[in-house]
């Protein structure tokens, strides 16, 4: 069978995933945003192997941040390329419509589950987006909220197949001692690492902080990342009188095992703003790994596969700054419970975080669209 599979880059957390399918099928990847990152935000993006069948796609034809000639050529490869089917986990709607134009299967990797119209514009691409959901050959859902989200919209569900995100496993890596760095070695550490921007909801997280930075003056917190609005959380910060509290700026993939190895808590609070929130969030699977509690809001997707209450840390909900306060403080008044919590957080990962059945249930999903 010949695929062709559309993905915005090639990434660390999906070379074992492409790997299979590349090995299995007659592979082709296109990939749409190769060499650029997201919100403002360099990614550290993995080289492609050579020895794979790709197609960057790139243009200087733009309006706005839009790549319009990028998506022209995207159309024109796939209406003409030899495929026999489509898989995406991006620009789905000119990928079915072109599937649908030139008699190939289609198969959406989807990952996101929340529907806000937030504009007309919004409003009309949530509904054609639900068109090809409802329409699609097989689905493979990326997550548990993924999947209900596709039974809700009335999707048989014999077509959709389900497995959670997995991230690489870090935790074997070499690593620094990032206490003696930042002169840390008698504090508990809260971490949280990913872009500096709106919808991961560090205001919430700062102000929650402050009340617990009242309770215990040997506790700090990291924002390990960066991003476009990291001056505006510096100055909350301060006026909130927060004391214990670093912005690092970029951390690298070389630096990002020593900092979960540091921490004590990983926390992801972020929140639904517009139409954007957390899908997935792989820093969650990262800092499993190492056995570390995590805390999440219930606008991250991993929580609802990834976290369970009370066992390997809490789901609180979004915007709440009294619940991001109790858990964390739940959860560091208690050594022995942290300990036993995060040993939990990395059971749960070497069961969920599996390669090589995310590839069986994504090569179950190209099957049953073919069939």
């Amino acid at each position: 069978m010949k695929i062709v599979v559309v993905h915005p880059a090639h990434m660390d957390y999906r070379q074992e995933i492409f790997e299979s399918l590349n090995k299995k099928y007659d592979t082709t990847f296109i990939f749409t945003k190769q060499g650029r990152g997201q919100e403002g935000v360099k990614e550290e993006q993995t080289d492609i192997p050579p020895e794979w069948k790709t197609k960057v796609l790139k243009s200087n034809l733009l309006i706005g941040q839009k790549d319009i000639g990028m998506y022209l050529k995207l159309i024109k490869e796939l209406l003409s390329g030899k495929y026999d089917l489509i898989l995406t986990s991006t620009t789905w709607d000119i990928c079915w419509v072109a599937a649908k134009l030139s008699g190939k299967k289609f198969v959406f990797m989807k990952e996101f589950w929340h529907w806000e119209d937030t504009s007309i514009v919004r409003k009309i691409l949530n509904k054609f987006t639900k068109v090809v959901v409802k329409n699609s050959d097989s689905i493979f859902a990326m997550g548990t909220n993924a999947y209900r989200s596709c039974i809700e919209l009335g999707v048989k569900e014999e077509k959709v197949f389900m497995h959670p995100q997995c991230a690489v496993d870090y935790s074997g890596l070499p690593v620094f001692n990032l206490k003696k760095k930042y002169k840390l070695e008698d504090e508990k550490i809260i971490l949280f690492l990913g872009r500096v921007v709106k919808i991961k909801g560090l205001d919430y997280l700062i102000e929650a902080f402050s009340r617990l930075e009242r309770d215990d003056k040997n506790i700090f917190l990291l924002i390990a990342g960066d991003g476009p609005d990291r001056g505006k959380y510096e100055k909350l910060a301060k006026e909130l009188s927060v004391e214990n509290i670093l912005f690092t700026g970029r951390v690298s993939k070389k630096e990002i095992s020593s900092y979960y190895n540091a921490c004590d808590i990983f926390i992801l609070p972020s929140i639904f703003y517009k139409q954007s929130y957390e899908p997935w969030g792989l820093v969650i699977n990262e800092a499993m790994a190492f056995g570390k509690p995590v805390i999440a809001t219930n606008a991250v997707g991993a929580s609802t596969d990834m976290i369970e209450n009370g066992y390997n840390g809490y789901v609180v909900e979004e915007k709440n700054v009294e619940e991001l306060y109790s858990s964390m403080k739940k959860i560091l008044d208690n050594y022995e419970s942290m300990k036993s919590m995060g040993k939990n957080s990395r059971k749960i990962f070497e069961i969920k975080n599996n390669y090589k059945s995310f590839s069986e249930t994504l090569s179950s999903s190209l099957e049953y669209a073919v069939k």
